[in-house]
Parts: structure tokens; sequence; C-alpha cells
């Protein structure tokens, strides 16, 4: 099993404590088939000042773990950067520097804002990128785990996981094919979904277990009958 680990935004640090923004809202699209993901982030102004955003960061890490045939071999994480490409981050019209950084065993998408957002005001902007390393592909099950953080609070988080194949797993559980959440500054949030080839219902554990666990239960049951045949026929 392949997790996706580690997606915060980050926005920049202040040296005072006080708050002096948050995000209202956080609206990613992580293509499952492709890896092409979306992120439109709205940030609000908290202070009676003019503040400028500054430079802000996204970080992408991905955990693999061995496996015995296709199941995961407990305390054998390996930790990944990511391959990113085609970074671009907007604002109506304007485009952001952004720049992609490769640390030893993680990827940082740094994107730049120092356009002023007044006071209760919001400034939108949208990063996308593709990463699609970030999926776990198996022969009938592709997955993918989306942890989201930030230094901030983010008030409204919306995630469309969007999929060709069918959804078979998902935690938290979804509703309307999306997940909606609120995270507090300094908390991550972890969502998994998982889809398949063939048509399954929605289950509440991985199906990709349920369905190599019950094909392997099958060629043992044959083999043994097939042993027990051979004996009374002796």
């Amino acid at each position: 099993m392949v997790l996706i680990a580690i997606m915060f935004l980050v926005s920049p640090a202040s040296a005072v404590i006080v708050k002096v923004e948050k995000i209202t809202n956080f609206n990613m699209t992580f293509n499952v088939d492709n890896g092409h993901v979306k992120c439109d982030i709205t940030i609000k102004n908290l202070v009676n000042n003019p503040i400028v955003p500054g430079i802000g960061e996204i970080r992408l890490q991905k955990q693999e773990q061995k496996k015995i045939i296709v199941f995961p071999v407990p305390n054998t994480v390996v930790l990944k950067s990511v391959n990113v490409s085609n970074v671009r981050a907007y604002s109506g019209n304007a485009h952001l520097p952004v720049k992609i950084i490769h640390r030893k065993n993680y990827t940082v998408i740094e994107y730049e804002i120092w356009k002023p957002i007044e006071p209760g005001k919001t400034y939108t902007f949208t990063l996308e990128f593709n990463a699609p390393s970030l999926i776990d592909r198996g022969i009938f099950f592709k997955s993918v785990t989306i942890p989201v953080g930030s230094d901030v609070d983010i008030c409204k988080l919306e995630i469309h996981p969007v999929s060709s194949w069918h959804l078979t797993y998902s935690y938290p559980e979804m509703k309307n094919s999306m997940w909606v959440a609120s995270i507090p500054a300094s908390h991550i949030v972890f969502f998994t979904a998982e889809y398949s080839l063939i048509p399954m219902p929605t289950l509440p554990v991985r199906g990709y277990i349920v369905f190599w666990g019950a094909l392997i239960v099958m060629m043992v049951a044959f083999v043994v009958i097939k042993k027990r045949q051979k004996t009374k026929s002796r």
C-alpha cells in the first residue's frame, strides 16, 4: 500500500503569535486518473493593517511499504520525494512566481504572493500541478491518501477526488463525492480514497484486501479440493 503523505499549505510565518490571516476556503480537485491537482485558495486578512502573504509552500511526500503478494508489511515504510511537473500559480490574469525544490525525502512547491491584502479583505489564487506518482496503482485498484494541514486555520476545506473508476473505499466517508472539513492551525487531517476497475460496492475496508483475500482463499480451497479428490481416487 502506498500512502500519499504530507501535503501542507504553509502560509508565511509571523514573529507575532496573534493570528493575522486564515484560509476561508481551500478547494482541491484531485484527478486520480492522471494525477492533476488544482487548488483554489482564499486567504483573509484578520488584522486592522494591510498584510503581504509573501512566500508560501505546499509539501508533497510519498510513503511506500514493502508487500508480500499484495499485502503491506508493517514497519517497512520508506519516505520519498514526489515528481512534480507543469506547476503554475495565478490569480485572475496575474501569474505568481513558483519554484520546485526537491529535499531528501519530500518535494516543496514554493509560491510567492506580494500583493497587499487590506483589513478584512481576501485574496484568492489557484495552484495547479501534475503529480501522477502520488497515485498508488495496482492491476484492478488505485488509491490516493491526501493529508492536508496548515499553520493557519482552514475554515472550509473541500476535496473533490475525480476518477473514471468505481469508488470502493473512502476515509473519512465522502458525502456527495467529496470531503468537507475545517482544520485548525497546526493540525493535519488525512483523506483516503480507493477506486476499482471492477464494479464493486463501497466497502468499510479497502477493496483490494477483500478482492485479493477472497481470490487467495478460493485458490487455496481449489487446491485442497483437488488434493482430496486425488486421494479418494487412489
